[in-house]
């Protein structure tokens, strides 16, 4: 077993089955390779599961108790352990992000963070655009995720208050390895996955990895369809210990179809007796079910150590994707609370809502840092450049289809149609950043931020220009070795495109956090972070009191609240993770006074988790690993304000109840063959994500079971 415990490839499903101290090792030689030289200090006598250095926080290589802001990572093996098919799952156990907020979805991740704001989706730190255009990330493809909380405009530019969720891609190693593994599982799911990497010269300059998927899958929804084709290759080229270069390639085409499950309100929640849905119930037209992308990338990465004190580096990438969306919906946009079209609360009305798109977007980001010493201070000084720029020419068709018979539905009444002319639109954003990471005798850590930000936006003819500039700064002083308690400050900005009634157009809307918390670290195997919060967020559009076709742009939302997160490495074979919070996320202020104080839809007070996994020898050449974990989604309240002439001024509430799931895991490993067994929502508890007082439930994802048979070489 020693040789395959030294392979440097993070092949997820290798590690799922590996035994704990394999699993590690594997993980941090591939992270030390990707780290300069002088940062990596991992030691093979210390090895345990807890991730404990991070990038996206600071755009450098630094310890996570080092980071004044709260900060998680998500490491390959923990995606892998949880069943997490995709990067909204693999963030289920993570505190402060609400995954999965309008129930089961086939199409994109959806994350939000501390009260509602949407996360921004980052790869190896570049901006993924946030919309229906944007497919899934294959999770197979990840080394790890990390999660920043709160604002962070400083270093990433326009984005909401949420906080960013960056997904690290695999790279090539040195050192020969792979795996091929073929999954079935719950909805007819049948995969298979191949990772290789290794050297392409005896020099030991060049190394190649190639990271595929293959997966022809139903999903829990009648008619349901999750079939996808991935393939990533990539090449490295290191040629000393000063500069690195990777070049990744990306071809992904996805076959969707049911990909929603919003049902009527009166017919789940609020269902009378014997008169709930069925989990899975289908209310479009299986003629006319499909979400079709396909989508293709580019990558450049590169780093250079110009001198002991100077280091460059370079992310470029260019991505298009084509993507076409058809479906006939219940037509849950009516703004009514009771949409049926019969006293009996049968006949719901739909439409027929169909769109295409082609979406190309360019990014890059360039900084160079310097690492030098002025007195007792030393200094990560960086300063960076970038920009994106992406192109998209889409088109709508909608039109009134025939109702449905929700308890006994007929399908083949399809509508006819047509697209509306395209339309084409043009964002950009250019961005010039500084930072500063300031350490007194290593006590003492100051993290100043500026950046000044123009994003631009045209559709046809009509352009808006936004300009910003953010800041943040955090102060950590370190109490002895292993505690330290930091306040910190962060801003973010996100342009709000358009104009109001009158032809004036909206202003960025901002958002800033205080925060303050603490971070121990008494060993390597354990970290524990608290941290509380308070964020405001400005320019939220709200519909004119005294204009209804108006926008206006008086609204707030404050979120207040709490974190804990904790992971412990027990004897090497025992691990345990655990996390909770808490939040209060409400309207601050808004352009109708009996709004003020009503909470924000879809955000749960409390969240909680706990996962645990143990290792063990059966035999000599047989080991066993089993895991299991809890997650608490508390309930959720949506408050509307109807102003017609029947109901002026009434405040509808709605709740949606918590729910409890359970995970668990069983693996197992002999010699170079591998099982493992994911079970997610292991007793299929139903439950609605989130409800409308607008006649609509999302419901959750059912219990999922996956086998996975793999074979290393």
């Amino acid at each position: 077993m020693t040789r395959l415990i030294r392979l440097p490839f993070a092949a997820t499903i290798l590690l799922a089955a590996m035994p704990q101290s394999a699993q590690v090792s594997a993980q941090l030689s591939a992270q030390s390779i990707d780290r300069p030289a002088e940062e990596s200090s991992a030691d093979s006598d210390d090895i345990f599961i807890t991730a404990t250095r991070a990038t996206t926080a600071t755009k450098t290589d630094t310890a996570i108790v080092d980071v004044p802001q709260a900060i998680s990572v998500i490491t390959a093996d923990q995606i892998a352990a949880r069943g997490a098919t995709g990067v909204q799952e693999a963030l289920r156990y993570t505190p402060g992000v609400r995954t999965e907020p309008n129930g089961a979805d086939y199409r994109f991740d959806y994350v939000t963070g501390r009260g509602g704001f949407d996360a921004q989706s980052y790869i190896d730190g570049m901006r993924q655009p946030t919309s229906f255009y944007t497919s899934r990330i294959e999770a197979y493809n990840l080394d790890r995720i990390e999660v920043l909380r709160g604002p962070s405009s400083v270093l990433y530019g326009q984005g909401a208050a949420g906080g960013i969720v960056n997904s690290i891609t695999k790279r090539p190693q040195f050192e020969t390895g792979g795996e091929i593994a073929v999954q079935y599982g719950s909805f007819d799911r049948k995969q298979v996955q191949l990772d290789l990497t290794g050297p392409l010269d005896r020099a030991g300059t060049v190394a190649a990895r190639l990271v595929g998927v293959v997966r022809d899958a139903d999903n829990q929804n009648d008619f349901g369809k999750d079939d996808r084709i991935f393939i990533a290759p990539s090449l490295r080229y290191r040629p000393d210990d000063r500069t690195d270069i990777v070049l990744e390639g990306l071809y992904q085409r996805d076959r969707a179809a049911s990909i929603s499950t919003f049902l009527p309100l009166g017919a789940t929640l609020l269902a009378p007796p014997g008169r709930k849905l069925r989990f899975g119930t289908y209310l479009g037209e299986p003629g006319l079910n499909a979400y079709n992308s396909e989508q293709y990338s580019i990558s450049l990465l590169g780093t250079h150590r110009l001198s002991d004190a100077l280091t460059f580096t370079s992310a470029v990438r260019y991505n298009h994707s084509d993507t076409y969306n058809a479906n006939v919906q219940g037509d849950f946009y009516t703004g009514a609370v009771d949409p049926f079209l019969d006293p009996d609360h049968r006949l719901y009305p739909r439409v027929r809502s169909d769109a295409k798109a082609r979406l190309t977007v360019f990014t890059t980001d360039n900084n160079l840092r310097a690492d030098f010493t002025t007195g007792a201070f030393t200094h990560k000084l960086l300063f960076g450049i970038d920009y994106q720029r992406s192109t998209l020419k889409s088109a709508f068709l909608d039109a009134a289809a025939d109702p449905i018979d929700i308890y006994a539905p007929v399908y083949g009444n399809i509508p006819e149609g047509s697209f509306a002319p395209a339309h084409y639109g043009v964002d950009t954003q250019l961005g010039f950043y500084a930072q500063d990471q300031i350490n007194y005798a290593g006590r003492i850590i100051l993290a100043l931020g500026v950046r000044h930000d123009r994003a631009t936006s045209s559709v046809d003819d009509d352009r808006q220009v936004d300009k910003a500039t953010s800041f943040r700064a955090g102060l950590i002083v370190k109490l002895g070795e292993t505690i330290s308690p930091y306040v910190s400050y962060s801003e973010s900005f996100q342009p709000t495109i358009g104009l109001n009634y009158y032809g004036k157009r909206f202003q960025p809307q901002r958002g800033r956090q205080y925060e303050a918390g603490v971070k121990w670290q008494p060993d390597a195997g354990t970290l524990v972070a608290l941290s509380a919060f308070d964020i405001l967020g400005t320019n939220r559009l709200e519909t004119d009191p005294l204009n209804g076709n108006n926008q206006i742009q008086q609204g707030e939302v404050k979120s207040r609240g709490f974190e804990i997160e904790a992971s412990r490495t027990v004897a090497r074979n025992v691990t345990v993770t655990a996390s909770y919070s808490h939040v209060a996320a409400k309207l601050g202020r808004s352009a109708d006074p009996l709004a003020v104080g009503l909470p924000i839809s879809a955000v749960p007070r409390d969240q909680a988790s706990a996962w645990g996994e143990k290792s063990f020898a059966l035999s000599d050449d047989m080991l066993v690993r089993i895991g299991a974990g809890v997650r608490y989604v508390g309930p959720s309240t949506e408050a509307v304000i109807f102003n017609d002439i029947v109901t002026s001024g009434a405040v509808e509430r709605l709740t949606t109840p918590g729910f409890t799931v359970a995970d668990a895991l069983v693996a197992f490993d002999k010699g170079r063959w591998s099982l493992a067994v994911n079970a997610t929502n292991l007793f299929d508890n139903e439950y609605y994500a989130s409800c409308s007082v607008r006649s609509a439930c999302g419901a959750g994802y059912r219990r999922n079971v996956i086998g996975t048979l793999g074979y290393r070489f």
